[in-house]
């Protein structure tokens, strides 16, 4: 039986491997990369160093990347205007403090825009995290960031919404919306799903899920994924994000951004 189970294990990696090598990325296609925090010490699941974000940028404009803003993502969702075929959008969650203090002079200095999805009921506070204790930006903070970064939701208390009830859901999302307007931060109706989640597996609930992020507002929803978008985008409450870490080395970028990490199921 063991000899059964180890032919089963080995045809499930040769699956694998010729989904994620030997399957044709589209040409046409938004790439969309998922961070965390910037950090000026050494690289971590979750924070990235400065330089090899800086690396990673250089790179992508090199060969041949087109970065692009989280709002022509929307122009793109709504057909009013198509991206270019090898589009890229860097987007970071959480909102932490890092953000104003590493990461938008960084954009500033290489004239990049990213993307930030902030939480709300955390702005201002300070947290413990797995990999230490982190400082939340405050209203202030996250106008500031506003010139680099287009600001986009994570829900208000970044619960996972797919355990809600879809008035719950709703009601979240506007709490969060209500909060930036009320702060005077400029934001996008867009959303990073909290801790990627969403009832994509039932139907039923998806459709009625996906209706009450709708009727919130949120014009283009992102999940995790870890694979390209062919364009033009069909959903936009389902864009997948491809999970960079700090703690990975720069090959592995590389074969993220060029290949997508693909699954078998």
């Amino acid at each position: 039986m063991i000899w059964v189970a180890l032919a089963a294990v080995a045809v499930l990696l040769l699956l694998h491997l010729e989904l994620a090598v030997f399957t044709p990325v589209p040409r046409r296609a938004l790439r969309v990369l998922m961070y965390h925090r910037v950090t000026g010490g050494p690289g971590l699941r979750y924070a990235i160093p400065a330089d090899a974000l800086r690396q990673q940028i250089s790179w992508l404009r090199g060969s041949g990347y087109a970065l692009i803003s989280l709002g022509q993502v929307l122009d793109s969702a709504d057909r009013s205007s198509p991206l270019p075929d090898r589009a890229v959008l860097l987007t970071f969650d959480d909102g932490t403090a890092d953000a104003l203090e590493m990461l938008h002079p960084l954009l500033l200095e290489l004239k990049v825009r990213g993307a930030l999805f902030a939480i709300p009921g955390w702005a201002g506070s300070e947290r413990e995290e797995g990999e230490g204790r982190v400082r939340y930006l405050d209203a202030a903070g996250l106008r500031m960031v506003a010139a680099t970064l287009d600001i986009g939701l994570h829900g208000h208390e970044h619960r996972d919404l797919s355990k809600l009830a879809p008035a719950e859901v709703e009601a979240e999302l506007r709490r969060a919306a209500a909060w930036l307007a009320r702060e005077g931060i400029p934001f996008l109706p867009a959303l990073a799903y909290p801790f990627g989640a969403y009832p994509r597996k039932d139907p039923a609930r998806r459709d009625a899920f996906l209706a009450a992020v709708r009727r919130s507002g949120v014009r283009a929803a992102f999940r995790i994924g870890n694979r390209v978008n062919p364009l033009p985008l069909r959903e936009p409450l389902e864009l997948c994000r491809t999970e960079i870490r700090g703690d990975e080395p720069f090959w592995v970028f590389r074969f993220k951004v060029k290949i997508g990490r693909r699954k078998a199921v």
